[in-house]
């Protein structure tokens, strides 16, 4: 039986190493060439073909996640989010998406990681 993949992308982050700057926006949002950096992990697991996401978040950003990504429905992907209430590690954010993953394979992704290349394998 093929299980379905799903992928988990880590954005729970605070960037203090990027202070002042994420004083007042989250690193995820920085831009990177024109878009913010949040949306080249998105690209890559689009590029695999995978539907299901999950965003691991922090609070104060909840909401700027959801007004950028919604639901996923404008971009044909099912995207659903959960709150890391503290920076505790990748660990205990891939853990904070435990229920979405159950029963499935995941690909992790990290929200500030950016690869680039051609001939992404398909899921």
């Amino acid at each position: 039986m093929i299980k379905t993949i799903k992928a988990i992308i880590l954005a729970g982050g605070s960037g203090t190493r990027l202070y002042p700057v994420t004083n007042v926006i989250n690193k995820h949002f920085l831009p990177i060439y024109n878009k913010p950096m949040i949306y080249y992990p998105l690209s890559i697991v689009m590029l695999t073909g995978i539907k299901d996401v999950i965003f691991v978040v922090n609070s104060q950003d909840l909401e700027v996640y959801r007004k950028l990504f919604g639901d996923g429905s404008q971009l044909g992907m099912n995207i659903q989010y959960v709150v890391q209430e503290e920076p505790k590690g990748l660990a205990h954010g891939l853990l904070m998406a435990e229920a979405f993953a159950r029963g499935n394979n995941v690909c992790l992704a990290l929200g500030d990681n950016n690869f680039s290349g051609t001939d992404f394998p398909k899921s």
